[in-house]
Protein backbone atom coordinates (compact mmCIF):
# COMPACT_ATOMS: atom_id res chain seq x y z
CA UNK A 1 0.00 0.00 0.00
CA UNK A 2 1.55 3.31 -1.07
CA UNK A 3 1.76 6.13 1.44
CA UNK A 4 2.43 9.73 0.42
CA UNK A 5 3.77 11.27 3.61
CA UNK A 6 2.65 14.73 4.65
CA UNK A 7 5.48 17.25 4.73
CA UNK A 8 5.67 17.20 8.54
CA UNK A 9 6.53 13.48 8.48
CA UNK A 10 8.98 13.37 5.59
CA UNK A 11 12.40 12.32 6.87
CA UNK A 12 11.19 11.70 10.43
CA UNK A 13 11.72 8.31 12.15
CA UNK A 14 7.96 8.00 12.73
CA UNK A 15 7.04 8.85 9.15
CA UNK A 16 9.64 6.60 7.56
CA UNK A 17 8.74 3.70 9.85
CA UNK A 18 5.04 4.10 9.02
CA UNK A 19 5.73 4.26 5.29
CA UNK A 20 7.94 1.16 5.46
CA UNK A 21 5.40 -0.95 7.38
CA UNK A 22 2.30 0.19 5.48
CA UNK A 23 4.02 -0.56 2.14
CA UNK A 24 3.81 -4.30 2.89
CA UNK A 25 0.04 -4.31 3.50
CA UNK A 26 -2.00 -5.75 0.60
CA UNK A 27 -5.45 -5.16 2.17
CA UNK A 28 -6.22 -8.91 2.26
CA UNK A 29 -7.82 -8.82 5.71
CA UNK A 30 -6.35 -12.11 6.93
CA UNK A 31 -5.28 -10.17 10.02
CA UNK A 32 -8.91 -9.66 11.05
CA UNK A 33 -9.36 -13.41 11.38
CA UNK A 34 -7.10 -13.50 14.44
CA UNK A 35 -7.77 -10.03 15.87
CA UNK A 36 -9.70 -10.35 19.17
CA UNK A 37 -11.19 -6.85 19.02
CA UNK A 38 -12.44 -7.32 15.47
CA UNK A 39 -13.93 -10.69 16.40
CA UNK A 40 -15.66 -9.16 19.41
CA UNK A 41 -16.85 -5.86 17.94
CA UNK A 42 -17.19 -6.71 14.25
CA UNK A 43 -16.13 -3.20 13.24
CA UNK A 44 -13.64 -2.82 10.38
CA UNK A 45 -12.01 0.06 12.26
CA UNK A 46 -11.40 -2.23 15.23
CA UNK A 47 -9.32 -4.62 13.16
CA UNK A 48 -5.69 -4.23 12.02
CA UNK A 49 -6.61 -3.45 8.41
CA UNK A 50 -8.96 -0.63 9.42
CA UNK A 51 -6.45 0.78 11.88
CA UNK A 52 -3.74 0.70 9.23
CA UNK A 53 -5.97 2.75 6.93
CA UNK A 54 -6.57 5.29 9.71
CA UNK A 55 -2.87 5.60 10.48
CA UNK A 56 -2.07 5.87 6.77
CA UNK A 57 -4.47 8.81 6.50
CA UNK A 58 -2.92 10.46 9.56
CA UNK A 59 0.60 10.20 8.15
CA UNK A 60 -0.69 11.58 4.84
CA UNK A 61 -1.94 14.68 6.64
CA UNK A 62 -5.64 13.90 6.97
CA UNK A 63 -7.53 15.15 10.03
CA UNK A 64 -7.65 12.78 13.00
CA UNK A 65 -10.17 12.89 15.84
CA UNK A 66 -11.07 11.22 19.10
CA UNK A 67 -12.72 8.47 17.04
CA UNK A 68 -9.34 7.59 15.55
CA UNK A 69 -7.86 7.48 19.04
CA UNK A 70 -10.70 5.31 20.34
CA UNK A 71 -10.13 2.63 17.71
CA UNK A 72 -6.35 2.63 18.23
CA UNK A 73 -6.89 2.43 21.99
CA UNK A 74 -9.01 -0.69 21.48
CA UNK A 75 -5.98 -2.49 20.06
CA UNK A 76 -4.49 -4.88 22.66
CA UNK A 77 -1.10 -4.96 20.90
CA UNK A 78 -1.30 -8.74 21.23
CA UNK A 79 0.28 -9.16 17.77
CA UNK A 80 -2.02 -12.06 16.88
CA UNK A 81 -2.56 -10.35 13.51
CA UNK A 82 1.13 -10.69 12.69
CA UNK A 83 0.87 -14.48 12.88
CA UNK A 84 -1.62 -14.64 10.00
CA UNK A 85 -0.35 -11.84 7.76
CA UNK A 86 1.01 -13.40 4.54
CA UNK A 87 2.94 -10.22 3.72
CA UNK A 88 4.78 -9.98 7.03
CA UNK A 89 3.36 -6.59 8.04
CA UNK A 90 4.94 -5.57 11.37
CA UNK A 91 1.71 -4.08 12.66
CA UNK A 92 2.94 -3.67 16.24
CA UNK A 93 5.73 -1.34 15.08
CA UNK A 94 3.24 0.75 13.12
CA UNK A 95 0.69 1.06 15.92
CA UNK A 96 3.47 2.06 18.31
CA UNK A 97 4.54 5.08 16.25
CA UNK A 98 0.95 5.78 15.21
CA UNK A 99 -0.25 6.07 18.78
CA UNK A 100 2.69 8.24 19.72
CA UNK A 101 1.98 10.70 16.90
CA UNK A 102 -1.77 10.62 17.52
CA UNK A 103 -1.19 11.55 21.16
CA UNK A 104 0.28 14.87 19.98
CA UNK A 105 -2.65 15.61 17.69
CA UNK A 106 -5.72 14.71 19.76
CA UNK A 107 -6.35 15.97 23.30
CA UNK A 108 -7.63 13.32 25.67
CA UNK A 109 -10.41 14.10 28.18
CA UNK A 110 -9.12 14.84 31.70
CA UNK A 111 -10.75 11.71 33.11
CA UNK A 112 -8.94 9.54 30.57
CA UNK A 113 -5.65 11.22 31.35
CA UNK A 114 -6.07 10.53 35.07
CA UNK A 115 -6.98 6.87 34.52
CA UNK A 116 -4.07 6.33 32.14
CA UNK A 117 -1.68 8.05 34.53
CA UNK A 118 -2.86 5.76 37.32
CA UNK A 119 -2.34 2.65 35.21
CA UNK A 120 1.04 3.82 34.00
CA UNK A 121 2.47 4.91 37.34
CA UNK A 122 0.78 2.53 39.79
CA UNK A 123 0.56 -0.72 37.85
CA UNK A 124 4.20 -0.45 36.76
CA UNK A 125 5.43 -0.02 40.33
CA UNK A 126 5.28 -3.42 42.12
CA UNK A 127 5.72 -1.93 45.60
CA UNK A 128 2.91 0.59 45.18
CA UNK A 129 0.65 -1.87 43.39
CA UNK A 130 0.97 -4.43 46.18
CA UNK A 131 -0.09 -1.84 48.77
CA UNK A 132 -3.08 -0.71 46.72
CA UNK A 133 -4.07 -4.33 46.11
CA UNK A 134 -3.76 -5.10 49.84
CA UNK A 135 -6.44 -2.50 50.53
CA UNK A 136 -8.56 -3.99 47.76
CA UNK A 137 -8.32 -7.48 49.23
CA UNK A 138 -9.46 -6.22 52.62
CA UNK A 139 -12.68 -4.85 51.16
CA UNK A 140 -13.05 -7.58 48.50
CA UNK A 141 -16.09 -9.21 50.17
CA UNK A 142 -17.92 -5.88 49.91
CA UNK A 143 -17.25 -5.42 46.20
CA UNK A 144 -19.54 -6.36 43.34
CA UNK A 145 -18.88 -9.64 41.56
CA UNK A 146 -17.38 -7.90 38.54
CA UNK A 147 -14.91 -6.00 40.74
CA UNK A 148 -14.05 -9.12 42.72
CA UNK A 149 -12.96 -10.75 39.47
CA UNK A 150 -10.25 -8.09 39.18
CA UNK A 151 -8.82 -9.36 42.48
CA UNK A 152 -8.63 -13.15 42.13
CA UNK A 153 -8.53 -15.19 45.32
CA UNK A 154 -4.98 -16.00 46.33
CA UNK A 155 -4.21 -19.57 47.30
CA UNK A 156 -2.22 -20.10 50.47
CA UNK A 157 1.22 -21.54 49.73
CA UNK A 158 1.76 -24.79 51.63
CA UNK A 159 5.13 -25.95 50.35
CA UNK A 160 8.45 -24.19 51.00
CA UNK A 161 10.51 -22.86 48.13
CA UNK A 162 13.51 -24.93 46.99
CA UNK A 163 16.71 -24.14 48.87
CA UNK A 164 19.16 -25.90 46.57
CA UNK A 165 21.55 -23.76 44.55
CA UNK A 166 22.38 -25.24 41.16
CA UNK A 167 25.32 -24.48 38.93
CA UNK A 168 22.96 -23.43 36.13
CA UNK A 169 21.19 -20.16 36.89
CA UNK A 170 18.62 -18.00 35.12
CA UNK A 171 17.30 -14.56 36.01
CA UNK A 172 13.62 -14.26 36.92
CA UNK A 173 11.65 -11.13 36.09
CA UNK A 174 8.90 -11.15 38.70
CA UNK A 175 6.56 -8.76 36.91
CA UNK A 176 4.57 -5.88 38.38
CA UNK A 177 1.18 -7.33 39.25
CA UNK A 178 1.86 -11.06 39.13
CA UNK A 179 3.59 -11.35 42.55
CA UNK A 180 0.51 -9.74 44.09
CA UNK A 181 -2.39 -11.22 42.11
CA UNK A 182 -1.05 -14.66 41.15
CA UNK A 183 2.09 -15.29 43.23
CA UNK A 184 1.75 -19.04 42.69
CA UNK A 185 2.77 -18.60 39.03
CA UNK A 186 6.36 -17.57 39.70
CA UNK A 187 6.59 -20.02 42.60
CA UNK A 188 5.59 -22.83 40.24
CA UNK A 189 8.23 -21.71 37.74
CA UNK A 190 10.89 -21.75 40.47
CA UNK A 191 9.92 -25.30 41.46
CA UNK A 192 9.76 -26.64 37.91
CA UNK A 193 13.16 -25.26 36.95
CA UNK A 194 14.65 -26.41 40.26
CA UNK A 195 13.55 -29.93 39.35
CA UNK A 196 15.42 -29.47 36.05
CA UNK A 197 18.59 -28.43 37.86
CA UNK A 198 18.25 -24.69 37.32
CA UNK A 199 18.11 -21.99 39.98
CA UNK A 200 16.00 -18.92 39.25
CA UNK A 201 17.60 -15.77 40.64
CA UNK A 202 15.57 -12.71 41.56
CA UNK A 203 17.39 -9.39 41.29
CA UNK A 204 15.85 -6.88 43.71
CA UNK A 205 16.79 -3.81 41.68
CA UNK A 206 14.98 -5.10 38.57
CA UNK A 207 11.48 -3.74 38.15
CA UNK A 208 8.81 -3.23 35.50
CA UNK A 209 9.79 -4.46 32.03
CA UNK A 210 8.48 -1.19 30.56
CA UNK A 211 5.54 -2.66 28.62
CA UNK A 212 2.87 -0.65 30.41
CA UNK A 213 4.52 2.71 29.80
CA UNK A 214 5.42 1.66 26.27
CA UNK A 215 1.79 0.85 25.47
CA UNK A 216 0.73 4.12 27.07
CA UNK A 217 2.93 6.04 24.59
CA UNK A 218 5.51 6.95 27.25
CA UNK A 219 8.55 5.92 25.22
CA UNK A 220 11.08 7.66 27.45
CA UNK A 221 9.60 6.07 30.56
CA UNK A 222 9.75 2.61 28.98
CA UNK A 223 13.34 3.16 27.88
CA UNK A 224 14.34 4.25 31.39
CA UNK A 225 12.80 1.12 32.90
CA UNK A 226 14.63 -1.03 30.34
CA UNK A 227 17.94 0.64 31.20
CA UNK A 228 17.36 0.08 34.91
CA UNK A 229 16.70 -3.62 34.36
CA UNK A 230 19.76 -4.01 32.17
CA UNK A 231 21.88 -2.34 34.86
CA UNK A 232 20.43 -4.68 37.49
CA UNK A 233 21.04 -7.83 35.44
CA UNK A 234 24.29 -6.88 33.78
CA UNK A 235 26.76 -8.08 36.46
CA UNK A 236 25.43 -11.64 36.14
CA UNK A 237 25.06 -11.44 32.36
CA UNK A 238 28.53 -9.99 31.81
CA UNK A 239 29.99 -12.53 34.21
CA UNK A 240 28.26 -15.34 32.28
CA UNK A 241 26.54 -16.40 35.48
CA UNK A 242 23.04 -16.52 33.95
CA UNK A 243 21.95 -18.60 30.96
CA UNK A 244 18.74 -16.69 30.26
CA UNK A 245 16.12 -14.27 31.55
CA UNK A 246 12.80 -15.89 32.42
CA UNK A 247 9.37 -14.25 32.59
CA UNK A 248 6.13 -16.11 33.25
CA UNK A 249 4.06 -13.18 31.91
CA UNK A 250 3.80 -13.23 28.11
CA UNK A 251 3.54 -9.44 27.85
CA UNK A 252 6.77 -8.99 29.79
CA UNK A 253 8.49 -11.63 27.67
CA UNK A 254 7.56 -9.85 24.44
CA UNK A 255 8.78 -6.54 25.84
CA UNK A 256 12.13 -8.06 26.85
CA UNK A 257 12.58 -9.44 23.34
CA UNK A 258 12.24 -5.90 21.98
CA UNK A 259 14.77 -4.20 24.26
CA UNK A 260 17.15 -4.19 21.30
CA UNK A 261 14.70 -2.13 19.22
CA UNK A 262 13.67 0.02 22.17
CA UNK A 263 17.25 1.11 22.90
CA UNK A 264 18.67 0.90 19.38
CA UNK A 265 19.44 4.62 19.39
CA UNK A 266 21.14 4.61 22.80
CA UNK A 267 24.91 4.48 22.36
CA UNK A 268 25.46 3.24 25.92
CA UNK A 269 22.80 0.51 25.99
CA UNK A 270 22.20 -0.59 22.37
CA UNK A 271 24.77 -3.39 22.48
CA UNK A 272 23.72 -4.59 25.94
CA UNK A 273 20.05 -4.57 24.96
CA UNK A 274 20.65 -6.97 22.09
Amino acid sequence: MQTVLAEEFIGTPEGEKAKEVIAKCVHCGFCNATCPTYQLLGNELDGPRGRIYMMKEMFEGKTVTGITMEHLDHCLTCRACETTCPSGVRYSELVEVGRRVLETKVERPIKEKVVRWGLKELASNPAVFSKVAAVGYKVRPLLTESLQELLPERKAESLPLPTRVHQRKMLLLDGCVQPTLTPQTNIAAIRVLDAMGITLVRIEKAGCCGAIKHHMNDLEGAQEQARRNIDAWWPMIAGQQADAIISTASGCGVQLEHYGDLLAGDAHYAEKAR
